[in-house]
């Protein structure tokens, strides 16, 4: 009795798996990402409380992200990356709660003289709806993983990390790749994200970043290039220096000479830097060769009647890529739209994706 017992329980638990996977083949693609992210949710409440709980002293080095910057047509270390608890208990290093559709977790953010970071005291999150969409877009491919441009503290990296993504974090400001850093530490999701402090463009060289007159706010820090300046100082008077700063400027097509970028085959890319998307893009034609790329969420506002404008979207359309407004789990096509009417970001995505 007990052995053939044991054949029957055998026998149902493959019924169960064979009606299962064909109740797979007829599910939406809405319906099958709902009962993989539930899944992934119950899994990662499991294991952000098993790592949090883990006593700080049993975390190693490996917990911090590698960081590298392009000096001199190279890669190199810029070990900027410091253990987490160098940062505890300062004043442009407070602890606050952040929470997308990844999870909620403490992560470091600037002093909340800082705006991002003050919003995602109030509410949790900056620009959730973007976040939760890019996790919406990776959750639709276990292989696709994120290239975050623009990262500023991190939350897009962060969230991908936590569903068990990994991520390219591109950002200029040194103090933005410091937080990344003891926020992936603190965490202990550094082995999934690779950060790079440098202006992202279309040429190498030096090129002139401009930061807030208080030194205390990272949001709106930018390139000066192509007019953005005039553009910027209208809409906020006395918020920028008048005077900028040279800094190292790398291209997409270089990040594909990076250690890491075998994970990248697939990519969703997060563009975010001010008006200088334009020039991220022409740096870009052997990276969009090469890689698969299955999205980009782009902040728009700053290319409203400007000719960079025109720039992206003869490139987007060279690569056949299409714009739509998004919501988290929806899109609206904004092709018969003039530009100039676009919202504050759009989503490109590729025609070959596309179901008509």
């Amino acid at each position: 009795m007990p052995h053939n017992l044991g054949w029957t329980k055998l026998l149902v638990k493959m019924s169960v798996g064979i009606m299962v996977a064909c109740s797979l083949l007829y599910m939406t693609r809405s319906q099958i990402l709902h009962y993989e992210g539930r899944n992934n949710r119950q899994k990662l409440d499991v294991s952000v409380k098993s790592r949090l709980k883990q006593p700080y002293k049993e975390r190693t080095p490996s917990n911090i992200p590698l960081d590298f910057t392009f000096i001199d047509n190279n890669w190199k270390l810029s070990k900027l990356c410091k253990p987490y608890k160098m940062f505890m208990n300062t004043s442009d290093f407070p602890l606050i709660r952040y929470t997308s559709d990844a999870g909620s977790v403490k992560i470091f953010t600037h002093s909340l003289d800082d705006g991002i970071s003050s919003i995602i005291n109030r509410t949790g999150a900056f620009e959730g709806k973007t976040i939760n969409r890019i996790l919406y877009e990776l959750r639709l491919d276990p292989h696709l993983n994120l290239i975050d441009i623009g990262t500023n503290i991190g939350q897009h990296s962060i969230a991908a990390a936590l569903i068990g993504r990994d991520s390219i974090a591109i950002d200029a400001a040194k103090s933005n790749i410091e937080h990344v850093c003891a926020s992936a530490d603190y965490l202990n999701i550094g082995s999934r994200i690779t950060l790079i402090h440098n202006i992202l463009s279309d040429t190498h060289g030096q090129r002139e970043f401009r930061y807030s007159a208080s030194n205390s706010d990272f949001g709106s820090i930018h390139v000066d290039s192509d007019g953005i300046w005039d553009k910027m100082k209208k809409q906020y008077d006395g918020y920028f220096k008048n005077n900028t700063v040279k800094q190292n400027s790398v291209t997409l097509d270089d990040l594909l000479n990076l250690p890491q970028i075998h994970k990248f085959k697939k990519v969703f890319v997060k563009l975010d830097v001010e008006g200088h998307e334009h020039r991220v893009l022409l740096g870009g034609k052997e990276f969009f060769k090469r890689l698969d790329v299955h999205g980009i969420i782009m902040e728009w506002a700053w290319h409203v009647k400007r000719q960079s404008a025109d720039i992206i979207k003869s490139f987007m359309t060279e690569w056949k890529f299409k714009p739509f407004k998004i919501s988290e789990t929806k899109e609206f096509d904004l092709s018969a739209i003039h530009s100039d009417q676009w919202p504050q970001d759009v989503l490109w995505l590729p025609l070959k994706y596309l179901k008509f």
